[in-house]
Order: structure tokens, then sequence, then C-alpha cells
């Protein structure tokens, strides 16, 4: 079963842009959205992560596209609802 799968190293200028990349969210925290589906753990984004994301569960298999920042928003309701209803 093996593959002929051809491994580059990536160019010098795509280089600088991957550790670029990677020093500019250093300081930001990493939020993990789930699969809708499984709630397996689809995706990493970070704060300034905008528009629409589409991602492949590696569990259930099932293609979800995320608007990122509604997703944000829906945690923060999630959230406040769960403490409003433990209130009751």
């Amino acid at each position: 079963m093996s593959r002929n799968i051809r491994v580059a190293e990536p160019s010098p200028e795509l280089q600088r842009k991957i550790i670029r990349a990677r020093q500019a969210i250093a300081e930001q925290e990493p939020r993990v959205i789930k699969c809708p589906y499984c709630r397996h753990n689809s995706i990493v984004v970070f704060g300034d992560t905008k528009g629409h994301v589409q991602a492949k569960c590696k569990i259930c298999g099932r293609e979800t596209v995320f608007n990122v920042l509604e997703m944000r928003r829906m945690r923060r309701l999630q959230t406040y609802y769960s403490v409003f209803t433990e209130i009751e």
C-alpha cells in the first residue's frame, strides 16, 4: 500500500511567510470549533480569523461551512443562556 508521495521543502519565500504567520498568532488564543454533527474538534481558529471557512470532519466525513464570527457570537449566547437557565 505504498504511495508515491513527493515531499519537498517550501521555497524560502514561502518559509518566510509561514514564520511571519506563526509570529502573528503567537499572542492570540486559539479557539476550537466543533463539528455540528458529531461534536468532534473540527478546526482551530484565532482571534483575527474572519469570514467563512469550509472544513471536512475527520471523524464523520461531513463538510461544513462555518461563519467564524457567528460561531464566536453563538458561543457567548450559549454561555449566557446556560447561566440564565441555571438561575431558574
